[in-house]
């Protein structure tokens, strides 16, 4: 029984292994398990100033389960769930003062369905459709006051998509082929 214990513990000490990675500063980046040179179990990462930046579990080396990340000053920045190394199912964005900017679906780490994204005073910003991983849709387009803009010339995946600033001031202009960012 004695050497059957002592197996196990060698054994797991062996295969299991704690690894440490960092900053040039001397403060550690990311820290966690790893298993025959593959991350396994929970991970933590960090800003280079040793604040806590968020983290996950591993599996045979690719994400899975729910994700976390943090801003500097402790918020929430976003969460959401990893399958086999891909971003799965809804994700939450927020703001750095804790205001939700985003929200969306994805299925083997592409975007579907309406995405919505808010200006940091809760304002609905944009609404956006999309299949497979790619936009389809320009559903709306406002101003942080809650004013219409004008969305650009997008129809059934080609054209502009406009950007705007929280007082509808245009930011930039995006051009889309068959549904992806090609400008």
């Amino acid at each position: 029984m004695r050497k059957y214990i002592l197996f196990v513990l060698i054994a797991s000490l062996v295969s299991c292994n704690i690894s440490k990675e960092y900053y040039e500063n001397g403060k550690i980046e990311k820290i966690g398990k790893t298993t025959n040179g593959l991350k396994n179990g929970k991970w933590k990462y960090y800003f280079s100033d040793g604040n806590f930046r968020g983290g996950g579990k591993y599996l045979k080396g690719k994400r899975t389960g729910q994700w976390k990340w943090f801003y500097q000053n402790g918020k929430l920045e976003q969460i959401g769930e990893y399958l086999n190394d891909e971003q799965e199912g809804l994700w939450k964005f927020y703001h750095d003062n804790g205001v939700q900017s985003g929200v969306g679906t994805l299925k083997n780490g592409k975007r579907i369905g309406v995405w919505k994204w808010f200006f940091n005073n809760g304002q609905i910003q944009t609404e956006r459709n999309w299949i497979d991983g790619k936009l389809v849709e320009i559903i709306s387009c406002y101003d942080g006051n809650g004013n219409k803009l004008d969305k650009g010339s997008f129809t059934r995946g080609n054209g502009t998509v406009k950007i705007y600033d929280i007082d509808g001031k245009l930011l930039e202009t995006y051009i889309y082929e068959n549904g992806e960012y090609v400008n």
